[in-house]
């Protein structure tokens, strides 16, 4: 049951007890509803919890207000609005921040984002700074009709009690980004992003068994590490009993910064074109722990991303972007799961529309944990699953 002002998320750790509790002041913006049109501050009186820059463009709608005029709204009734202004970036920060952490551990804030459906400025520029650091930057698009908003999910290392939050609408134009739902938790990452920029950061491991090995978009094979893959041509590549890909498109001969062996030839091609595809692995065996690599690299220079949110067959989620280490430069997304079927999803939703996730390789492999990872590992999946069946 949602609270009114207060999100407050329970850690727990094997053998150990209840943890800190994590909270976001009125996370759901529950505490108060506006009946101002059209529901800045401005005319309302401040948003319990949260503060902004510009108070005639931020602001709560109900579901069907005229900012909240699609999606369902995630949770409660109300949603936050920030909308762009000529005059500069306009921004919504918590004002006590992220509260109730530890330093040195990793926490995951997740929260949904839609933004006004108008003809001609459906694009808003989201950002999202957790003590001062861009985090996250990118386009959104609204979801229409009473589609579920999207996911955010990042995942940051705390450097004190607190943690400083801050939304940003960095559109110099009408464009309206709504926000809900926001929840933070301690975490042990089962996703993780790491440059790749070469063999030696592949994280391709010989000693490993690979069940799939594959470069996209392209029939060419390659070997990285002592570990041969192989090349499926075209936009949706699969084989079957093995994997399938619903990107829709490729793309060849993509010049980067990746030019040296057997890497060189997986970023040299990629699909991409479908902003909300699913990988499908099969083979799979029920009880193994895998790690899935998914291969991208940087497209443009654009400031603003091209981040999608990425699901793990456990639950877990990551938003990750494209650009993330720079234009033309490799990122490698890593997914550690307990098989629970023998097929399994990593399903991929792009924060805009018509942007995608552009794959060049992915690999899976069979890992060997010890037995209390194992456990952990099981009780991490197990505390995602009844989290998102709140």
């Amino acid at each position: 049951m949602k609270n009114c002002c207060i999100y407050s998320v329970a850690i727990l750790s094997l053998g150990a007890p209840l943890a800190h509790a994590s909270t976001i002041a009125n996370g759901g913006f529950e505490a108060e509803t506006f009946g101002v049109f059209p529901g800045y501050i401005a005319g309302n009186g401040p948003i319990t919890g949260w503060s902004s820059n510009a108070n005639s463009n931020a602001g709560q709608n109900q579901a069907g207000g005229p900012f909240a005029n699609n999606g369902a709204v995630p949770e409660g009734n109300n949603v936050a609005i920030l909308q762009g202004n000529t005059s500069g970036t306009t921004t919504l920060s918590s004002v006590d921040g992220i509260t109730g952490l530890v330093a040195g551990r990793t926490y995951n804030l997740t929260y949904r984002v839609n933004n006004r459906l108008v003809a001609g400025a459906n694009d808003p520029n989201m950002g999202l700074e957790i003590n001062g650091a861009n985090v996250l930057r990118s386009r959104t698009s609204a979801v229409g009709a009473s589609n579920p908003y999207k996911t955010v999910s990042v995942n940051f290392v705390a450097t004190g009690p607190t943690a400083s939050l801050t939304l940003t609408n960095e559109s110099l134009a009408d464009k309206t980004l709504l926000f809900d739902d926001f929840q933070v938790a301690e975490v042990t990452p089962n996703i993780t992003v790491s440059a790749w920029n070469d063999d030696a950061t592949s994280g391709i491991d010989s000693s490993l068994n690979y069940t799939h090995a594959v470069n996209l978009g392209s029939a060419t094979g390659a070997m990285i590490n002592g570990v041969p893959f192989i090349g499926v041509a075209g936009g949706n590549p699969s084989i079957p009993g093995s994997f399938s890909y619903n990107m829709g498109n490729s793309f060849a001969n993509d010049a980067n910064n990746i030019t040296v062996g057997g890497s060189s030839t997986l970023a040299n091609d990629f699909v991409f074109n479908n902003a909300t595809p699913t990988l499908t692995l099969e083979g799979l065996t029920v009880g193994q722990l895998y790690r899935t690599s998914i291969f991208t690299v940087g497209f443009d220079s654009t400031t603003l991303g091209r981040a999608s949110t990425i699901t793990g067959p456990d639950g877990e989620m990551l938003t990750v972007d494209v650009n993330a280490f720079g234009n033309n430069n490799g990122a490698r997304v890593d997914i550690e799961f307990v098989a629970t079927a023998t097929t399994e999803d990593i399903e991929v939703t792009a924060l805009f529309d018509p942007s995608s996730f552009h794959t060049y390789a992915i690999a899976n492999a069979e890992l060997i944990p010890e037995p209390s990872s194992l456990s952990l590992l099981a009780l991490s999946a197990l505390g995602l699953g009844m989290r998102r069946r709140r």
